[in-house]
């Protein structure tokens, strides 16, 4: 079986696997390339294969391998959803550390302890947020695979009807 074959396998199936490398696609440095997900804002969500690379010496080496998993771009109000959520996510980071500093930061008056716990309760909270955005985003990308799916599918047999009209009105 060959990497193109392996690659058209994978992207036939409609689950969705998080940095999985069961897929058997192998980089340029004969090692299983891992799934990552791009959030720029062209291809927000968006699968692609990566080397994970391999230990040498203090650090790591990769051969910077590239194949988009996911065939499509995201498109429509999915690709807004996307972008919407990643913004979301992303300002909730920079709460959640600059609410980190605020609650490791020593506090030498003694007085203020209801304070930090209010903000590790506001912590709390926010991590809920994050992953229940991340369910959403993963939601969506699903609802977008099945219409794609719909979509091609109801064009097929649209397609197939109107041949056999043309057919059925020759004779």
């Amino acid at each position: 079986m060959s990497q193109s074959d392996n690659f058209q396998s994978v992207n036939s199936q409609s689950a969705i696997s998080s940095s999985s490398t069961e897929h058997g696609v192998l980089c340029d440095c004969n090692r299983k390339a891992k799934i990552e997900r791009a959030w720029t804002r062209e291809n927000p969500g968006r699968r692609f294969f990566g080397c994970k690379g391999r230990r040498v010496r203090n650090g790591y080496e990769n051969c910077n391998f590239f194949r988009w998993f996911d065939v499509e771009k995201p498109h429509g109000w999915q690709h807004l959803a996307l972008l919407a959520a990643r913004d979301i996510i992303r300002e909730q980071k920079e709460e959640l550390a600059v609410l980190r500093n605020k609650v490791i930061i020593p506090n030498h008056e003694g007085s203020n302890m209801d304070i930090s716990n209010e903000f590790v309760e506001k912590f709390k909270e926010k991590v809920e947020e994050c992953e229940a955005l991340k369910k959403e985003v993963l939601i969506l990308g699903e609802r977008s695979a099945v219409f794609r799916n719909v979509l091609v599918a109801s064009s097929v047999g649209f397609a197939i009807l109107l041949g056999g009209m043309i057919v059925m009105s020759k004779y």
